[in-house]
C-alpha cells in the first residue's frame, strides 16, 4: 500500500508516455504529481481529456453543456506542466547551459526537443546533436551533421530558418549570399512554383528545361482546381500537346483543338485521341481528318459509318 491520500478528486488521468507522472482534479485545482509529488497547481476547472508529452488538454464540460448547440474552442484548454514552463523560461532568460543541466535533472523527450530546437536555432550544433540523440529523433540527428558540413554561417542560418518553416527568411538568407539556385531548390521542394517562376525570371540561375518545368506545374495547379481557362495559358507557354488537348476540350474550344491537329506530325499518338473527341461531338469531318493523319483509316471509316458521312 501507497502512502498516498487525496481528498475531494473528481478526475485524474496518467500522462501515455510517462508512468511517474499523472495529473488529477481538486476542487478548482488541477495537481501534477512525479513520483507522487505535487507540483504547484493549476487554476483550472477541466475535465482532464488528455496528458502526453507534458501537455494536458482539457475541456471545461460545464460551459459546455449551457449551450451545447454553439461550443467554442476557448472551451479547451492545453495546460503544460511545470517542467516544461521551467524550461522555457531558461531558455529564454538565462541560456542553453543552464537549460541543459535543468534537463539532465528532469529529464523528457519534450524536454530534449526543446533544448534541441534552441540549440539549433543558436547554431549550437554539439548541444543540438546530444539533445537530439536524448529524444530519439534521427531527422534531427541527420539535419544537425548537415548543418555541420556547410561552412557559409548565413547559409546555416538559412537551413535552419527553413527547418522552422520561416520560408520566406530563408529564401531572403539564400538571395543574401547570392545562393538563387538554393532559394529555387527550396522552394520546389515546397511545390511553390509560382515563387519558382520568380526567382527563375528575376535573377536567372536556370535553364530553358526548369521554366517550362514550372509552366507545366503552375498549370496542373489551375487545372487540378478546373481553372482551365488559367492552366492553357501555362500548358501553351510549356508547349505540352497532351494536357491542352484536355483543357481544349473540356473549355469545348474546338477551334484550338483543330489548329493543334495541323500543328503535330503525321502519326503523333495524340490525334487518334483528338480524333475520337471530335466524333464524341458530332464533328465528324475533322475527326476523320485527326485520324487520317495519324494513319488510323479504319477508325476513320467507322467514324464516317457512325455519323452516316457516306
Amino acid at each position: 500500500m501507497l502512502k498516498f491520500e487525496r481528498k475531494d478528486v473528481w478526475d485524474m488521468r496518467w500522462a501515455t508516455d510517462n508512468p511517474d507522472l499523472f495529473a488529477m482534479m481538486e476542487k478548482t485545482r488541477m495537481y501534477v504529481f512525479r513520483n507522487l509529488e505535487p507540483e504547484e497547481p493549476i487554476l483550472s476547472s477541466g475535465y482532464i481529456c488528455s496528458f502526453q508529452d507534458l501537455e494536458i488538454k482539457a475541456v471545461l464540460l460545464d460551459e459546455i453543456l449551457r449551450d451545447p448547440e454553439n461550443p467554442n474552442k476557448d472551451l479547451i484548454l492545453e495546460l503544460e506542466v511545470k517542467s516544461l514552463r521551467d524550461t522555457r523560461d531558461l531558455l529564454e532568460k538565462v541560456g542553453i547551459k543552464d537549460a541543459q543541466t535543468f534537463i539532465e535533472e528532469n529529464p523528457h523527450p519534450r524536454l530534449w526537443r526543446l533544448l534541441a530546437e534552441a540549440a539549433v536555432e543558436a547554431l549550437d550544433l554539439t548541444t543540438a546533436e546530444t539533445a537530439f540523440v536524448r529524444c530519439k529523433d534521427y531527422p534531427g540527428i541527420q539535419f544537425v551533421k548537415r548543418l555541420s558540413n556547410i561552412t557559409n554561417s548565413t547559409i546555416q542560418k538559412a537551413e535552419v530558418a527553413a527547418w522552422f518553416n520561416q520560408y520566406d527568411e530563408a529564401e531572403r538568407l539564400y538571395l543574401e549570399v547570392d545562393r538563387r539556385d538554393l532559394a529555387i531548390q527550396l522552394r520546389r521542394k515546397l511545390g511553390d512554383w509560382f515563387k519558382v517562376l520568380q526567382l527563375l525570371k528575376s535573377g536567372g540561375g536556370g535553364t530553358d528545361r526548369d521554366v517550362e518545368e514550372a509552366w507545366n506545374c503552375i498549370g496542373d495547379y489551375y487545372s487540378e482546381r478546373h481553372k482551365w481557362d488559367e492552366a492553357v495559358q501555362y500548358y501553351e507557354k510549356a508547349r505540352n500537346d497532351e494536357r491542352l488537348v484536355k483543357c481544349y476540350y473540356i473549355l469545348e474550344d474546338y477551334d484550338n483543338l483543330e489548329s493543334l491537329v495541323d500543328q503535330l506530325q503525321p502519326g503523333d499518338k495524340l490525334l487518334p485521341k483528338i480524333g475520337s473527341m471530335f466524333a464524341s461531338v458530332g464533328m465528324g469531318q475533322q475527326a476523320v481528318e485527326a485520324y487520317v493523319k495519324s494513319n488510323h483509316v479504319t477508325a476513320a471509316i467507322d467514324t464516317c459509318v457512325q455519323l452516316n458521312h457516306w
